[in-house]
């Protein structure tokens, strides 16, 4: 009988950023993160524009 564990171990990673309404920190954010290095990016607070919608790169 083989009693050796095996690791199945999948990481996830995430990034979560409170942006507190800030389109100077928005901005740089979207333009900076490599996607290639998130799973998951969570923002809190985004900043809106005064037609009611988000800035997206």
């Amino acid at each position: 009988m083989n009693n050796r564990h095996q690791d199945n171990t999948t990481h996830l990673q995430i990034w979560q950023q409170n942006l507190n309404a800030s389109k100077d920190a928005q901005i740089p954010l979207l333009n900076g993160l490599n996607a290639d290095n998130w799973d998951i990016l969570t923002l809190q607070e985004p900043y809106i524009k005064p037609v009611n919608n988000t800035i997206s790169t």
